[in-house]
């Protein structure tokens, strides 16, 4: 009996839920974006479309309309900051499974930029990765070229310099604007940047620069303008470029970096006001990355549970007859998905549950681990088998090849850090070799002797730590995370 009238109750929605008037919303929303590049504005009616069209029938028949609306709704909620609500419109409509490509990748995309927003460089990649593949399948060059680059900067911020070069390859055979080509410019002078190449870099953030239409599209290339000048130590070369950030970006990331910039200038002039009010600023900046970072936690966790179980809900049904036994089938339809459902709903809790024991069995060990490694031990062992860095240390990544047994876990911990590949290096010699002199430091990393001082004063003001308590902090604080 009560399958029955659950029965009825589902015939009585289906034939309520404006199906037509949801897709009718969803073809005028299409026409203002492709036709005039307007965002439908109507939010109320599209949420009403949502729910006319999310059902087993609409999610079955009408799932490149529900994708849609999904879609659109998302990037309202972009627009309007509520980037947690945002991300899971987005999945929905991900998880629709549009049969246009064009969608699936803009889809992809725009959650791939809430993951680089929250400064999830191996989930961006992943979501990139699967928008570049759905705008390769629909044959735009644009889309696919663009998202070329998205590819290649973020296999750059991971190191994976072979795969960034491999994909850079392909972007430069693509002959599309001034806007793209200023893009693959910025991308590859990024490329070199990672890598310490600094001449490089900066041919070709400045061939960017020339070809950047509109300020608000420099102020990304004039910040790695200035942070390239900041590493090579040429603090006059920098201050120009922290000046029109400070002056023109509203960006507080753009921000932060800049005002960090004119503060060790003010610092180096002895002009404690100016000082002081650099400082302030960028705290007042710092307040507004970290609430707009804030933003995006409730959504990192969407997108990683959607990228582990991507489609919960894919229905496998058989399709509806329009004989007169159209309505059995649909009961048994209806009654097979309570029973999939609640399978499925098992199923996840002895997964989370498996989860949880591994985690903490995992916890456990490393706890046990951690309590029986001597630390000092290993540095002394590294000291003894190399009294001195060996050449090709010079380069981190090799570096981190060849001492990553024995220190992986300060390794990770320093990386975490977010410094630049040589303040890395730095920090790695000063821990392996404290009674080494701040000259011979300087000698190990190929820096100037007068510079070194400001150099290792920069990285502890990076990390938040007195310059006198570096060591102290790579050497405890780190070592015990």
């Amino acid at each position: 009996m009560r399958n029955i009238c659950l029965f009825i109750v589902l015939i009585r929605l289906l034939s309520s839920c404006h199906w037509q008037e949801a897709k009718q919303v969803v073809c005028l929303a299409d026409s203002l974006d492709q036709n005039e590049h307007v965002l439908y504005d109507d939010t109320i009616v599209l949420l009403q479309a949502i729910h006319a069209l999310d059902n087993p029938f609409g999610r079955l028949f009408l799932h490149n309309q529900l994708g849609k609306a999904h879609y659109y709704m998302g990037r309202h909620l972009s627009l309007d900051d509520q980037i947690t609500q945002a991300a899971g419109h987005y999945i929905a409509a991900d998880r629709a499974q549009i049969d246009d490509p064009i969608y699936r990748g803009r889809i992809n995309s725009c959650l791939a930029h809430i993951a680089k927003q929250n400064e999830s460089d191996s989930l961006a990649l992943i979501f990139f990765i699967r928008a570049n593949e759905a705008f390769k399948a629909s044959g735009k060059d644009w889309y696919y070229a663009h998202t070329l680059l998205d590819v290649s900067e973020f296999h750059t911020y991971l190191h994976h310099y072979s795969q960034a070069d491999s994909v850079l390859r392909i972007a430069q055979s693509y002959d599309l604007d001034d806007y793209y080509l200023a893009r693959y410019y910025e991308t590859k002078g990024l490329y070199f940047y990672e890598q310490l190449q600094y001449d490089s870099a900066l041919y070709y953030f400045h061939q960017a620069l020339s070809l950047w239409e509109y300020e608000e599209d420099k102020f990304y290339t004039y910040k790695k303008l200035m942070q390239v000048h900041l590493d090579m130590g040429n603090q006059a070369a920098a201050l120009p470029y922290a000046q029109i950030i400070v002056e023109q970006s509203s960006d507080p990331n753009d921000l932060v970096n800049a005002y960090y910039c004119l503060m060790q200038d003010a610092k180096e002039q002895g002009d404690i006001e100016l000082l002081s009010q650099y400082a302030h600023a960028r705290q007042d900046a710092n307040y507004l990355l970290m609430e707009s970072v804030g933003k995006y936690n409730g959504a990192q966790t969407l997108l990683e549970e959607h990228l582990a179980n991507p489609y919960p809900y894919r229905w496998v049904w058989i399709a509806l007859s329009c004989s007169a036994a159209a309505c059995l089938v649909l009961l048994i339809g209806v009654m097979l998905h309570r029973r999939y459902a609640a399978t499925r709903l098992q199923v996840a809790h002895h997964r989370i549950y498996d989860l949880s024991a591994r985690m903490e069995e995992q916890a456990s060990e490393h706890k046990e681990e951690k309590r029986v490694y001597d630390f000092n031990t290993t540095l002394s062992n590294i000291r003894t088998k190399h009294p001195k860095p060996r050449k090709q240390w010079y380069d981190y990544n090799q570096l981190k090849k060849e001492l990553d047994t024995q220190l992986h876990d300060w390794l990770c911990q320093l990386e975490q850090l977010h410094l630049s590949n040589r303040e890395n290096v730095f920090c790695v010699y000063m821990l392996v070799y404290p009674k080494a002199s701040l000259e011979e430091l300087a000698s190990y990393i190929h820096y100037s002797t007068t510079g070194i001082s400001t150099f290792k004063r920069r990285i502890a003001q990076k990390i938040g730590v007195d310059n006198k308590h570096l060591y102290d902090f790579l050497h405890d604080e780190l070592c015990g995370r």
